[in-house]
């Protein structure tokens, strides 16, 4: 189960570093829509779901739900937040939004269906074992800074065993460009000193003084270290939350390890031409 997420995470965060554009496209945003229109973006849903039994009885069967939004209509910052979350959520930067959406739901389908016909055993006790679960959500922050949109992807999963699974992840953009915001323009040369700050907060959110009392106290930072990547801090009114995934730092029975800095604690560590209060 672990290992099953850890790839599709790394999949989707390595694919969602490309920004393919065609020609066509490229020559189209450097003459794309003032700040005027894209003021106005807007998000819509967009979905899929399928429950599917496997074999003529009630398992093994499969549930795919996916519920993500994508930015309305032709803007220059709208089509690029768009390309950009098709690679982020799916995993594809050739595709329309919707055709990526399709691709990856069935190639989750087309996993599914050969693993449980392959693996099922009706004599195992545990046959909820073999009632595979997949959901997806895309949300949109509505306690961003004006001129960001902050971007939720989760993604909970069950293929058997124990417990299921979840990730966490973010993208950031400027709503006027469409541009993802990074964490080497957001932090500089700063990030250690940010590191240093998102480690001490975990420490005071959970009563402990030092990193080895937590450890000891909840294994926090028995299996990792923090660290700060394009897609694990999402920008809020009030400052900015680093989230850590399930075993990433921590065992699983811990879950989410997250902390927020306001941006008091940040001042002098974030560039404020990105951010403004």
């Amino acid at each position: 189960m672990k290992s099953k997420l850890l790839i599709l995470a790394s999949t989707l965060l390595l694919a969602s570093c490309w920004d393919t554009k065609t020609a066509k496209e490229q020559q189209t945003d450097e003459t794309g829509d003032s700040l005027a229109q894209t003021e106005k973006l807007e998000f819509l849903k967009c979905n899929y779901d399928v429950k599917k039994k496997v074999l003529d009885g009630e398992v093994p069967n499969y549930t795919i739900n996916i519920d993500v939004k994508y930015a309305d209509g032709n803007s220059k910052a709208a089509r690029r937040i768009n390309r950009q979350l098709s690679a982020f959520l799916f995993g594809n930067t050739t595709m329309s939004f919707e055709e990526a959406k399709n691709h990856f739901a069935d190639s989750i389908k087309t996993e599914y269906e050969k693993e449980l016909k392959e693996f099922y055993d009706p004599d195992n006790e545990y046959q909820d074992s073999y009632a595979y679960e997949y959901t997806q959500t895309g949300k949109v922050s509505e306690n961003a800074p004006e001129g960001i949109v902050a971007y939720t992807n989760r993604i909970e999963m069950y293929t058997g065993g124990a417990h299921g699974g979840a990730l966490e992840s973010y993208i950031n953009f400027d709503k006027a460009t469409g541009k993802m915001i990074t964490c080497k323009e957001l932090f500089g040369e700063k990030q250690d000193d940010v590191l240093k700050l998102i480690k001490e907060q975990i420490i005071r959110d959970n009563d402990c003084k030092t990193e080895a009392e937590l450890e000891e106290k909840r294994s926090i930072f028995s299996l990792g270290d923090v660290y700060i990547n394009n897609y694990n801090f999402r920008i809020e009114k009030d400052g900015i939350l680093f989230c850590y995934n399930p075993y990433e730092i921590a065992p699983w029975s811990e879950g989410f390890i997250c902390a927020k800095l306001t941006y008091k604690q940040l001042e002098g560590l974030i560039n404020r031409n990105i951010i403004k209060e």
